[in-house]
């Protein structure tokens, strides 16, 4: 059985493990029960704004509206009083987020529009959608019991960056890629506080959008309204209940809604397991058991579940692996020869290398460890091919930078196949990462204006045929254009560290979203290797995050320990991926 097969037959087989106490037809909508969101409860001080006051113009009346919307613990019950009683039904402020840097000029009678400045936007379930330098938000006022009141105001909340920061938490929501053999993580933000796990699962309940369709799926069916609330017993239960027709679901997708709530409610430290019923039925693990635990659904990591943690490199040319501080050689081609590989990657199971040779111009793939085993062309007649990566289905990923018109090419099956990526392809890329579920390209990008790293998103059908990448966005990078980016890693698989080339002795790493929402994430550790840092090595499933020089290595989130000078002829350090 190849490697694919293998896995996919054990994420199936822990789905299996996954089936519910309860059997259901397919077809039929599913709802839940409808709670009032209420108010979020979060640490840190709180704030009641004042309602509307007698004689408010109707510039005071938005401004006070939009103070409103600043209460803490978060709730719009103040923020409603400004609106006449109908817009006070009609008003959706769940359906966005769009948060502002300042407020600019308020102007208007009974059509008033505010000046934002430093816009970002995110959906409804909290995923950033875009920055804008500037926008203008448009009301519609008229008097009711001889006050001004507003009768159409945007359907989002309308909050400051600081405020933003402050009171919602960045975090993932979890879906199946196209194939649903591993899961998917969202990043999203969300309020923080009591109702933390209810804001998660409703997110969930969000259908993806026509951008997002073929590169992640989610089981819980469409029409299934958020809104939901989620209570955590005092032993840390999470009760998720759906109300609605049992003809909504089957066990098959009971089982995988089970496994997107349980990974998505993890990140709820109170949580330490989860209930699911159905229709005010239980859903249930093969023991009889309703309450399921975090560790269900571990083979669905989008990390990928029996990955090696090994780290590779080329000791004198050839190829070896281990952890640090004690590489041994491996029996394959590259590690029996020195084939003149410039660089390499290895699969994720670390059982299959892809490596660069001939100056760049040709991919070899070969056996890590196979003492007979031959090194295959794959890819030939290159320029200067970057770096291989692979993804979970065992598929390559390269990109030929070609004298700065970039080719980006995926081999299955020793078959290679060249791919469009809409602004990847034809610019100077200087490296290209893959996520490790599929769903995400990265690359490094080269310009007269500065370095940018951007990502863009993979199509699949539901066999796992690539469809297309959509066009690539840039991440949210510091605004410094003097500094050069010189590498680019995974860091969790939602987060990319960069490092920056500051001066001729100087090197700084941020790490940032890959999905192009603003601010830094704050990780452990040191931003500022010492010395002139040439790359960094780390995986989205190991803690460590690695800085390498010409001759030492310095691992980062315990600088304070000092590890030493690499071995003589050590290089291209990496781990599998």
């Amino acid at each position: 059985m190849s490697p694919v097969h293998a896995r996919a037959a054990l994420l199936l087989g822990v789905l299996a493990l996954l089936t519910g106490c309860v059997g259901m037809p397919t077809e039929g909508p599913v709802e839940v029960s409808q709670v009032d969101p209420g108010a979020y409860t979060a640490p840190g001080s709180s704030y009641d704004p004042l309602p509307p006051q007698a004689g408010q113009s109707p510039t005071e009346v938005v401004g006070g509206f939009l103070e409103a919307m600043k209460a803490t613990p978060t709730g719009t019950s103040v923020a409603r009083q400004f609106l006449t009683t109908g817009a006070q039904d009609s008003w959706k402020p769940e359906r966005g987020i769009v948060t502002y840097g300042e407020l600019g000029s308020t102007s208007g009678q009974s059509a008033v529009s505010t000046e934002l400045t430093d816009v970002n936007r995110y959906d409804r379930r909290g995923a950033w959608v875009r920055t804008e330098d500037d926008a203008r938000l448009d009301f519609v006022l008229t008097t009711e019991d001889g006050e001004w009141r507003i009768a159409r105001a945007p359907n989002a909340m309308v909050v400051p960056d600081s405020w933003f920061d402050d009171w919602y938490q960045r975090v993932s929501l979890y879906y199946f890629d196209p194939t649903a053999q591993i899961l998917v993580p969202e990043p999203v933000f969300v309020p923080q506080g009591d109702q933390f796990a209810s804001s998660l699962v409703r997110g969930l309940l969000t259908a993806p959008s026509e951008r997002e369709q073929g590169v992640f799926r989610t089981f819980f069916p469409q029409g299934t309204e958020p809104g939901l609330s989620v209570p955590i017993t005092p032993a840390g239960i999470a009760k998720v209940a759906l109300d609605g027709d049992p003809d909504a679901v089957d066990e098959e997708t009971e089982d995988r809604m089970l496994a997107q709530l349980v990974w998505t409610l993890r990140q709820e430290p109170r949580i330490h397991a989860v209930e699911l019923r159905v229709c005010d039925r239980n859903v249930c693990n093969p023991g009889g058991a309703t309450q399921v635990g975090l560790t269900e659904g571990t083979a669905l990591d989008p990390t990928v579940t029996g990955a090696t943690d090994d780290l590779f490199a080329l000791q004198d040319g050839r190829l070896v692996r281990g952890p640090l501080g004690s590489l041994g050689e491996t029996f394959g081609p590259l590690g029996q020869k020195d084939l003149a590989v410039t660089r390499f990657g290895v699969n994720l199971s670390g059982t299959t290398v892809a490596a660069v040779t001939g100056g760049g111009s040709t991919l070899l793939v070969a056996p890590v460890d196979q003492p007979d085993g031959q090194a295959a062309e794959v890819l030939g007649r290159a320029v200067d091919l970057r770096t291989p990566v692979w993804d979970h289905r065992d598929r390559v990923w390269v990109v030929d930078r070609a004298g700065g018109r970039a080719r980006v090419f995926m081999v299955a099956d020793a078959e290679p196949r060249e791919v469009v990526v809409p602004g990847i392809t034809g610019r100077d890329v200087t490296e290209l990462l893959v996520s490790r579920d599929g769903s995400r390209l990265v690359a490094t990008v080269r310009s007269h204006q500065g370095d940018d790293v951007v990502a863009a998103r993979v199509q699949h059908d539901q066999d796992g045929r690539l469809l297309r990448v959509l066009r690539a966005r840039p991440l949210a990078l510091p605004d410094d254009d003097s500094s050069r980016i010189r590498d680019v890693t995974w860091r969790t698989p939602t987060a990319v560290s960069v490092l920056f080339t500051v001066t001729s002795e100087q090197s700084e790493v941020r790490t940032v979203s890959v999905d192009g929402a603003p601010g830094e994430i704050a990780t452990e550790g040191s931003t500022r290797p010492r010395g002139l840092t040439s790359s960094l090595v780390s995986s989205p499933a190991e803690g460590s995050i690695y800085a390498v020089s010409e001759q030492t290595i310095t691992d980062l989130t315990t600088p304070e320990l000092e590890l030493g000078q690499l071995p003589r002829g050590l290089r291209r350090l990496s781990y599998a991926g």
